[in-house]
């Protein structure tokens, strides 16, 4: 079976309904408009009543990522915290998202603390969503990562352009702009697709300003044969210890 793709731009371009004509994933924030976490900067907070619109707007589909907002995302336990979780499980609820996104600061380092708060704060969410996705910044290499995440159970999201992508059903990527790459040729996407590999699902963020041509070129490459034929490919994550190869098809 071929992998199923959601691709969506950095923000919502226009209105809803034209946008879903072109993409099927959005990311949506939530809690605090002043992004602290290293998410979408700027991106403004919609309320329960046009999540609610949005959803009926859109294909059945259509996929859309509930993104924490800092209250959640800094993983410090109080009143913020729980703020963070109401906002972010109901705006879940309304939009029937398919993942929710926890991008947690640089502050959150790999000491055993913050390992103990972001455990604490998947429990909270096993119930909840179909994909808890993690995002990291700051120090966490990729490996120690990937390790973690798939303790917890969670999907780690990376830039599969520059970075492995996590063994797993499901694959999260952000295709950022950085230093000279400015947007993705034929030849660059096709590599992605063949870093994600053959899974359930994959999430692609395109952050760059040619992303309507890029997720149609993604979308065509991702759907040829010898892209999608992976279940025999293996590949090797190295985690601290050791390394251990794992299949690109293997389940959670």
């Amino acid at each position: 079976m071929a992998t199923r793709y959601y691709i969506g731009a950095k923000h919502l371009r226009g209105d809803i309904v034209s946008y879903a004509k072109r993409f099927d994933l959005l990311e949506v924030a939530t809690g605090s408009p002043t992004r602290t976490d290293g998410g979408s900067a700027g991106a403004s907070v919609p309320s329960l009543t046009t999540l609610k619109r949005w959803r009926k707007a859109v294909p059945p589909h259509f996929a859309f990522t509930v993104v924490a907002g800092p209250e959640l995302s800094a993983l410090r336990p109080g009143e913020a915290l729980d703020k963070g979780y109401a906002l972010v499980a109901a705006a879940a609820d309304v939009l029937e998202a398919r993942s929710i996104l926890l991008a947690t600061p640089a502050e959150v380092t790999p000491s055993a603390v913050w390992r103990e708060r972001l455990a604490r704060v998947v429990e909270r969410f096993r119930r909840d969503v179909t994909n808890l996705v993690w995002e990291p910044r700051g120090v966490w290499e990729i490996e120690d990562a990937a390790v973690l995440a798939r303790k917890l159970g969670i999907v780690l999201a990376v830039d599969a352009a520059r970075d492995p992508v996590p063994a797993g059903a499901v694959a999260y990527s952000r295709l950022r702009a950085l230093g000279e790459t400015r947007s993705f040729g034929p030849s660059a996407l096709e590599r992605i697709v063949r870093a994600i590999g053959a899974r359930r699902d994959a999430f692609v963020v395109l952050e760059t300003d040619g992303a309507l041509a890029e997720c149609k070129v993604l979308r065509r490459l991702a759907q040829a044969p010898d892209t999608r034929d992976r279940k025999n490919a293996t590949r090797v994550v190295r985690p601290r210890g050791g390394s251990v190869k794992v299949r690109d098809d293997e389940q959670e």
